[in-house]
């Protein structure tokens, strides 16, 4: 149809002219779940280029010239994508108004080699075939749908969750008594990718494909407790758990136009964001009277990671592990002495709440902490303080005092001869201990030497004297190294009776 005829159809500013036939084919975009992402429609163009005012007769003859410039203005005028597609009739409102793809261009040898015509035909892809009613109209970059365009611009989308006991952590209390309740751990990992398609924004601003799939990826990352749709299968998200540790790996492809996003959670239940791995181990010898009793564990922390942040904020996992310790830490005596009882104990029937050994070891990168700390059954110390401490008594009992006499010739040896006494009785202390250092160079605890064993050994001197008639100190010491807190005494009696 000729210009003039009140209808407009261009491409950017070209104005076709014959304007060509179009067909038109809509395609719907779903995922396999049968979620609708949007609408393509493919346009072809079959038209000719004619130039106008041949007249053979009267000796104006088209002639190469004039259609390889009409071919070259075509070409010109498509060689961007996203420029207006207008078709309008009088004012009425648009046939078509959108912002297409360039899919292909071909120009096709005329059967009078150029000289009166060229063939073409025009593929384009564009979400919408109209806009809001002007020229003007397209897809708003902002995600507000226009049109049949639905979605955000994607071609494609994934959403998949995995789901799995953490090192299968099955949860519940523990057959031992003071052990407790062990939490129930599950591992969360959630993929999540979108490929974004190559559409115009409202005024011909391109937005790259990967910036659609960015903004659609960002827009539904993190996890609630209903997300899954797992919760009468694995029972994630049920009362009482706690989801937390949101490691979050990023990868962009941008000739693709994809965005993948994978974060990895850990929901648990109780308070405490951490999880522990303990064992107990039992050391019984026929050579050693005394049973001990090794617990170790690991105590690995959990952080909630906000990335609204930048950088993303959130508590260090190592902190959630150091408050989780406070409170295991005071369990661990009770924790071993569960396990003494139920092997039978030994003699003397309790453990030691006073650790044998212990080493605490601190990972902050890693958030966690360890632990090994050994007890047995020995007695508790006289002074409850000390770290160490080793009581002696020495019990020296008098002998016979008898003359030995030489005799000449006399072949089996001495004569003994008795002499009718004994030699005298002696009882000895000693104590070996370390007690922890209180004060500094210049405390008096520090160049005086503790007195936390006085009354012990007062007592001792008493029991003799009530026991013989004569008691006599013979000899007495101590020894005290403040800087390392090593305690040492030593003091001797010899007793005896009147008569």
């Amino acid at each position: 149809m000729p210009l003039g005829d009140g209808i407009t159809f261009k491409y950017g500013e070209y104005v076709f002219d014959p304007r060509p036939l179009f067909t038109v084919n809509k395609e719907i975009l779903k995922t396999p779940a049968n979620t609708g992402l949007g609408t393509k429609y493919s346009l072809t163009l079959n038209g000719h280029i004619l130039p106008t005012g041949i007249d053979p007769i009267g000796g104006h003859v088209g002639g190469l010239t004039k259609v390889f410039n009409g071919v070259a203005d075509l070409r010109t005028a498509f060689d961007k994508d996203f420029k207006l597609l207008f078709l309008q009739c009088n004012t009425n409102d648009p046939i078509i108004s959108g912002y297409p793809k360039v899919v292909s261009i071909d120009i096709n040898n005329a059967d009078d080699n150029y000289i009166r015509r060229a063939d073409y035909t025009i593929s384009l892809e564009l979400p919408s075939l109209t806009g809001a009613g002007s020229e003007t109209a397209g897809i708003d970059c902002d995600g507000t749908t226009i049109g049949d365009l639905g979605g955000s611009g994607l071609i494609s989308i994934s959403d998949e969750f995995t789901v799995e006991f953490l090192d299968e952590k099955v949860g519940g209390d523990i057959s031992i008594e003071a052990f407790g309740a062990i939490p129930t751990v599950f591992s969360i990992q959630r993929t999540l990718s979108a490929v974004g398609d190559s559409l115009a924004c409202a005024g011909s601003d391109y937005v790259q494909p990967y910036e659609r799939a960015k903004s659609y990826v960002s827009a539904n990352l993190g996890i609630t407790s209903d997300m899954t749709g797992l919760v009468g299968l694995m029972c994630v998200g049920a009362d009482g758990q706690t989801f937390s540790n949101n490691f979050r790996s990023i990868s962009v492809n941008q000739g693709e136009g994809s965005v993948n996003a994978t974060e990895t959670w850990i929901t648990f239940t109780g308070g405490n964001p951490a999880t522990e791995d303990f064992e107990v181990t039992i050391d019984k010898a026929a050579d050693n009277i005394l049973t001990t009793i090794t617990i170790n564990g690991t105590i690995q922390g959990f952080s909630t990671i906000n990335y609204d942040d930048c950088p993303p904020s959130g508590a260090p996992k190592f902190n959630a592990a150091l408050a989780s310790w406070s409170g295991v830490e005071g369990l661990l005596a009770g924790r071993a002495s569960a396990v003494y009882n139920s092997v039978g104990g030994n003699w003397s029937g309790d453990l030691n709440a006073v650790p044998l050994s212990e080493s605490i070891g601190y990972n902050v990168i890693g958030g966690t902490v360890t632990y090994n700390k050994s007890y047995d059954d020995r007695p508790p110390n006289c002074y409850t303080g000390a770290l160490q401490e080793s009581i002696t008594f020495n019990f020296n009992q008098p002998s016979d005092i008898f003359a030995s006499l030489t005799i000449l010739g006399k072949p089996r040896g001495p004569l003994f001869q008795a002499i009718s006494t004994t030699s005298a009785t002696t009882r000895d202390i000693s104590i070996d201990a370390i007690i922890p250092l209180v004060g500094d160079c210049a405390h008096t605890d520090f160049v005086h030497p503790p007195d936390v064993y006085d009354q012990l050994v007062n007592n001792y001197e008493t029991t003799l004297r009530n026991e013989f008639n004569q008691v006599f100190v013979s000899s007495h010491s101590i020894g005290w190294e403040p800087k390392v807190g090593h305690f040492t005494l030593s003091k001797s009696w010899t007793v005896g009776y009147c008569y």
